[in-house]
């Protein structure tokens, strides 16, 4: 017993010896870098003035300058704070520091797996069915599990978000008018699909 652990303290020591905490600090109203790239397992502090928080919002959500916090992603608050690995799966987080998402203040936080592949890199084509599709949706595709999705309405709101978690995920419709949408997902371009009345 003696021996087992010393080797399993030196164990644990090399493997969080080779796990980097990255920086981001705010210069103004900008995030200090806005973009960075790390490896799974990395941690990233925010190191903000009292006014900026930093919180984790879908793409459409980003690319509209907007506010609303995904769903289980990270948030810190204002004044800064440390967003631990588990919170920073593999794939492109998107984050934007609420008071002053409107003057731009946004970033991203791009995660690569321990093999440097990132999981945009690592999606193959998806299939949506059945299309025009009543209650639910499928999305087929190979190497998806993760995978952060929105469906947007054609005015451009964010009617329906998630992670998809196998080779076919069913996504639940109900409460969406008829319509046409877009399901987007990181690493995917756009696919339209239609929602017809039962």
């Amino acid at each position: 017993m003696k021996k087992i652990l010393p080797i399993l303290l030196f164990s644990l020591i090399g493997l969080t010896g080779f796990c980097t905490t990255h920086v981001i600090e705010n210069a103004g109203t900008t995030f200090s870098p806005d973009n960075i790239t790390i490896t799974v397992g990395d941690s990233v502090k925010f190191n903000l003035e009292s006014i900026h928080n930093a919180v984790e919002v879908s793409l459409s959500t980003w690319n509209a300058g907007g506010t609303t916090a995904l769903s289980g992603g990270f948030s810190v608050a204002k004044g800064g704070g440390t967003v631990l690995p588990a919170q920073l799966t593999v794939g492109t987080h998107y984050y934007v520091c609420q008071p002053h998402a409107s003057m731009g203040m946004k970033g991203t936080i791009v995660v690569n797996a321990a093999n440097g592949i990132t999981e945009n890199q690592s999606i193959a084509a998806i299939s949506l069915f059945p299309s025009p599709a009543i209650d639910f949706i499928t999305v087929k595709g190979s190497n998806t599990m993760g995978v952060a999705y929105s469906i947007i309405s054609m005015d451009g709101k964010q009617v329906v978000s998630g992670k998809l978690s196998y080779a076919e995920t069913g996504i639940s419709l109900r409460g969406l008018a008829p319509g046409m949408y877009y399901f987007m997902a990181e690493g995917i371009e756009k696919k339209v699909f239609t929602v017809i009345q039962p």
